[in-house]
């Protein structure tokens, strides 16, 4: 005997989605028009103010007002894209982004999108991912500084200060500089035995020789039974 299970949960298309914050301008009296989305966006209830353009440009960021009005008031039958920060009456800031269009009794409307998440989330994701790049930058400098420590026989602060000044006058970054310097010396590997005779001390007889030698025996493992 066969069963068959039934999904009474409605299809994804049946869901309606929420609506879209939208403010309506007839350039023709000055009116405007919020829906109650709109009005919540701008921190207020429905009828709270009274809707003027002073009003509703004072919201939207000084940097971005212009360009916001221009791109709204221009717009035609044919949607336009604009972004903008606003304050609510709270003074929290907004990301939005907006669909402009012109409608055929000559309004014009726009549907804001609230992206305020998106862009920390997008802004968190590049602070991340610059702190990384300046910490491995920070790295490569700081061997630079001890090779040419040990090279020169000059304190940290000399050493980076030889390298800061070699990337003034060559016209390459510091980064560059420091990362060229630390693989010339790695891929030449040659012992300096002065260097390495001053150092010994200070390592308790252990060498490289003793570190590759504890590395193979770590390699190779009994076979158990």
């Amino acid at each position: 005997m066969s069963t068959t299970t039934r999904d009474d949960r409605p299809a994804r298309r049946d869901i309606p989605g929420a609506p879209a914050p939208r403010l309506r301008y007839v350039p023709a009296d000055g009116s405007w028009w919020w829906s109650p989305e709109c009005w919540a966006l701008h921190g207020f209830e429905a009828g709270d103010v009274v809707l003027t353009t002073d009003l509703v440009l004072a919201h939207v960021d000084p940097e971005d007002r212009d360009r916001w009005w221009s791109t709204f008031s221009a717009a035609t039958v044919h949607p336009v894209h604009a972004r903008f920060r606003m304050r609510d009456a709270r003074g929290q800031e907004h990301h939005v982004a907006a669909v402009c269009r012109r409608t055929d009794d000559g309004a014009l409307e726009a549907d804001l999108v609230d992206v305020t998440r998106l862009v920390a989330a997008e802004g968190s994701r590049l602070a991340s991912s610059q702190i990384a790049a300046s910490a491995a930058s920070r790295a490569t400098i700081e061997q630079a500084k001890g090779l040419l420590t040990a090279a020169f026989g000059i304190t940290p602060e000399l050493g980076f200060a030889v390298l800061r000044e070699a990337s003034m006058r060559s016209n390459v970054s510091l980064r560059t500089i420091a990362d060229g310097i630390v693989e010339h010396v790695v891929d030449r590997a040659v012992r300096v035995e002065s260097l390495a005779a001053a150092l010994e001390p200070f390592l308790l007889g252990v060498g490289p020789d003793d570190v590759r030698a504890g590395d193979r025996r770590d390699s190779v493992r009994p076979d158990t039974v």
